[in-house]
């Protein structure tokens, strides 16, 4: 039964992918694909079908980078025109002054849509990546940056309490032990991180063990104002953003530590 099931829903997925794909004649020797593939804002990839010379390959005809360039993205600079000349590189492509080409190998046209529709997807997705890639940057500087300016015997990233925490459920992004109270760092990049940081800050209060709280925001005007506003209630200390304020969070620091504050 269930290998009927099976070959019903295979039958099924290739007539539904079969059916979405086409060729539209639209010059000579010149072909639209219709495909399902679009970008976030709806509009469906460029892909055409040219012989040239006695060869087809698949074009975009610079549609691609010029519809990502509509989001104010310089794509010739840093994480973007990295990403791009590395799907580039990795799905055979050419890259002509922006029109994304793919010469097609013989008798090869299937496996090559499906090469192409990739590559322009990963590019598609770029602006998300790059912004991932920014979030981990930031923590990463937020890291090196206390390493940095607190000693390390003063210091633990991602503690958590040996006891009462043995599961690691509530970790703090790194302790500082001061000559009073320890200080509790939060290194926040989102919405999600801050809602986090407040239920675990939450969390330590009820453990009734006495500590301060400092947070460091990869940019405090991004967040949302009713998760932030619950952020503030539990949080002591903030600072809006690192490169800003490095001066201001290392003296605060160094008063923390000795106990001037």
């Amino acid at each position: 039964m269930v290998a009927v099931e099976i070959e019903t829903l295979r039958n099924d997925f290739k007539k539904k992918i079969a059916n979405s794909l086409d060729l539209v004649e639209s010059g000579i020797a010149r072909y639209t694909v219709l495909h399902p593939f679009t970008f976030d804002d709806g509009d469906h990839f460029v892909i055409l079908l040219k012989k040239i010379g006695s060869k087809f390959i698949l074009t975009d005809e610079g549609h691609t980078l010029m519809h990502l360039s509509y989001s104010d993205l310089d794509l010739g600079k840093g994480g973007y025109k990295e990403i791009i000349d590395t799907t580039v590189a990795a799905f055979n492509l050419h890259n002509e002054k922006g029109e994304l080409t793919l010469d097609i190998p013989e008798d090869k046209y299937g496996d090559a849509l499906f090469s192409y529709l990739q590559a322009l997807t990963r590019i598609a997705d770029i602006k998300y990546l790059v912004r991932e890639r920014i979030k981990s940057l930031f923590l990463q500087e937020f890291r090196s940056y206390l390493a940095d300016t607190i000693p390390e015997s003063n210091r633990t990233f991602d503690y958590c309490h040996p006891k009462l925490d043995a599961q690691k459920i509530y970790p703090i992004d790194c302790r500082m032990e001061t000559k009073g109270n320890p200080l509790f760092i939060f290194g926040i990049d989102n919405d999600n991180k801050c809602q986090t940081a407040t239920n675990i800050i939450y969390w330590w209060e009820k453990q009734q063990e006495p500590f301060e709280v400092m947070a460091i925001h990869e940019n405090q005007e991004d967040l949302n104002r009713r998760v932030l506003a619950r952020f503030s209630d539990v949080c002591g200390r903030q600072f809006s953003s690192l490169p800003s304020n490095r001066d201001r969070i290392k003296e605060f620091i160094a008063d923390k530590l000795n106990g001037s504050r």
